[in-house]
């Protein structure tokens, strides 16, 4: 309750100096660039005394959006036509990037950041994962101007239904990045495909807390069972790395599992490499690599 007045109060108390910002910028849109400029937005800083975000739309471009720190003074010419500059670049990449992923055949439905990590919506399957991954490196590498895409992030089809109706007056670049359509993307399971200098792609599925942490607690529970007939005493105390899915498949995951020796209070000297189900049982051999910890830093975990 404490910390709910707080926060009421400092959004209070920023009111006027977020309306000022509003005004100086809208002043010196105006000024520097008469009738091309219009403040969609201002956003207080935290805290108050930090300024204003201030977003405007750039008339002529609809993909367009300039961001401005305000704060007690109006911003100059030059980091004004700054700021211009570094909207209309933006919006170049952008338009690179869904060109680039429309000639595969891929619509974008947001970007996880501006502008890279593109949200597109594909059914991948065992049978048809490669030829998805393929095509998709395929298109960003023929349009180079698409290729700082970072990771491409695949949504199933029927996520698209939860999406929030638009603002269609708003820049292209402002809802694709908004809040909203990002945590209605990540609110089911989704994939991400990043792919490697020479092409090799690696696909990761991403899951929701409560349902990887369901993993993460089935898969140490499987590793225990094996532990307890092949190296008794033996602990778990860290699942790493348990969204890379294997080469080819969309059902099968791998993890490194942190283990520490029977009777010891070390957070683990050895990993042991499993293969999973979707839903954390053991599939084949696990493997033991021993003491990859160096001293009491970091892991050396093993390449997969």
């Amino acid at each position: 309750m404490i910390v709910s007045a707080v926060l009421l109060l400092g959004r209070a108390a920023s009111l006027p100096a977020t309306r000022r910002a509003r005004r100086l910028a809208a002043a010196a849109a105006e000024r520097h660039f008469p009738g091309r400029l219009e403040v969609i937005s201002a956003q207080s800083r935290f805290p108050a005394s930090g300024g204003a975000e201030i977003l405007l739309r750039l008339t002529g471009d609809p993909d367009a959006a300039v961001r401005l720190h305000v704060d007690r003074a109006a911003p100059g010419a030059a980091r004004l036509a700054e700021a211009v500059e570094d909207a209309r670049a933006a919006a170049d990449r952008w338009r690179a990037l869904r060109d680039a992923l429309a000639s595969g055949g891929h619509e974008v439905h947001a970007l996880g950041r501006v502008v890279a990590d593109p949200w597109i919506a594909a059914d991948l399957g065992n049978d048809t994962v490669t030829g998805v991954l393929a095509a998709l490196h395929a298109s960003l590498a023929a349009h180079p101007g698409g290729t700082t895409a970072g990771s491409v992030l695949i949504a199933a089809p029927r996520t698209l239904r939860t999406l929030p109706r638009d603002r269609r007056d708003l820049p292209t670049l402002l809802r694709l990045t908004s809040r909203r359509r990002l945590a209605a993307l990540s609110a089911a399971p989704y994939h991400r495909a990043s792919f490697g200098p020479d092409g090799e792609p690696v696909l990761s599925l991403l899951r929701p807390f409560p349902l990887q942490r369901a993993y993460e607690a089935a898969v140490t529970a499987s590793a225990r069972r094996w532990l307890a007939r092949h190296l008794p005493g033996a602990e778990v105390t860290a699942v790493l790395g348990a969204t890379r899915l294997l080469p080819g498949r969309v059902d099968r995951l791998t993890a490194h599992l942190v283990l520490r020796d029977a009777g010891t209070s070390r957070l683990g000297d050895h990993v042991l490499r499993v293969t999973t189900t979707l839903d954390g049982a053991l599939l084949g051999t696990p493997v033991l690599h021993r003491d990859v910890r160096e001293g009491t830093g970091l892991l050396r975990l093993p390449p997969q």
